[in-house]
């Protein structure tokens, strides 16, 4: 794998995770928290996992000089990730994310859309991103600016040679998310659940979509399934990857972190087999923690969950 850095592209928020009994919750009632915590939140999450799992991440997006902002670029540093190209206003407003779980283990979100002002690819990114091993992005867009930014960087991605991944996750509902085909298109490796994949290629199930998808020009589709796994589909081929049966509280970050073992996983030349292995390996590591950010897998875990069920925890190197 290159020594270069993975650089993660925008959607860099706090998430505010705070676990309760169960829905609904009603305008009048008093529910008792059992969990609550601040970190980082959105790409942060792919961003984390990816240091984790041992390749070195910059991230280039924009925050506040506020205690969310804070809290985001504190929690990166953390993890020894490249935080010298976001860019930090007061006259901005961090975005969060209100993460509200309950025992079914799968969230509810409260969205805080910030005040960005970033419109367009800044310069200085540019060099960065042509000398990056890959390039990442979410569809998440607080703004249009977001969505015009990501976009020119998987162009200069591509135009350099640097492998892309695409995750369009749902969109932003307040926003246009039609760009999302255009990332797709300009993607290496595109990441989708199933109901997303179907979204983006009008196709009837995720195989059909997947395929669908790999046509428009990535080298690799990735159709995430939830407990069922994933499947894999390249140009000439397709892989089913199980998922591990593990009990779960809490679904948030799974797909972000999912995400960061696929970049891994293609960056060191996995086969598809053993990609979606790793890739399932932590999705399942995933759900059993509390929260994001901070609380994505640890390498020892996901190879706690690899050796569980029988599986070569080689997958995760040395």
């Amino acid at each position: 794998m290159s020594s270069s850095p993975v650089i993660i592209v925008s959607d860099l928020l706090a998430d505010l995770v705070m676990h309760i009994p169960a829905f609904p919750v009603n305008a009048t009632d008093l529910v008792g928290v059992s969990y609550m915590e601040l970190g980082p939140g959105g790409a942060c999450n792919t961003a984390i996992m990816a240091a984790r799992l041992g390749l070195q991440v910059a991230c280039l997006g924009e925050v506040g000089y506020d205690a969310f902002g804070e809290a985001v670029l504190e929690g990166l540093q953390q993890e020894g990730i490249d935080i010298t190209g976001v860019v930090v206003s007061p006259a901005v407003r961090t975005p969060v994310a209100g993460v509200i779980v309950d025992v079914r283990a799968e969230p509810a979100y409260l969205g805080y859309h910030g005040d960005l002002r970033l419109q367009a690819l800044p310069d200085a990114w540019r060099p960065v991103i042509r000398s990056a091993a890959a390039v990442f992005a979410d569809g998440w867009a607080e703004t249009p600016g977001d969505a015009a930014t990501n976009l020119e960087a998987f162009r200069e991605a591509q135009a350099a040679g640097v492998p892309v991944f695409f995750d369009p996750g749902p969109g932003n509902p307040a926003l246009d998310n039609a760009w999302h085909k255009e990332a797709a298109g300009l993607a290496t490796v595109v990441l989708a659940n199933e109901k997303e994949a179907i979204a983006l290629t009008g196709q009837r199930d995720a195989l059909a979509a997947g395929q669908a998808l790999v046509k428009e020009g990535p080298k690799l589709a990735v159709v995430k399934r939830d407990v069922a796994g994933a499947l894999l589909i390249a140009a000439d081929r397709f892989e089913i990857a199980p998922g591990y049966p593990v009990p779960a509280v809490d679904a948030t970050g799974a797909g972000d972190s999912l995400a960061a073992g696929v970049i891994y996983g293609y960056l060191k030349g996995l086969e598809l087999s053993a990609l979606g292995v790793l890739a399932n390996a932590i999705g399942a590591a995933k759900v059993q923690k509390r929260g994001t950010g901070l609380n994505v897998p640890t390498r020892a875990e996901v190879a706690a969950v690899l050796a569980r069920f029988g599986e070569d925890t080689g997958t995760l190197g040395d």
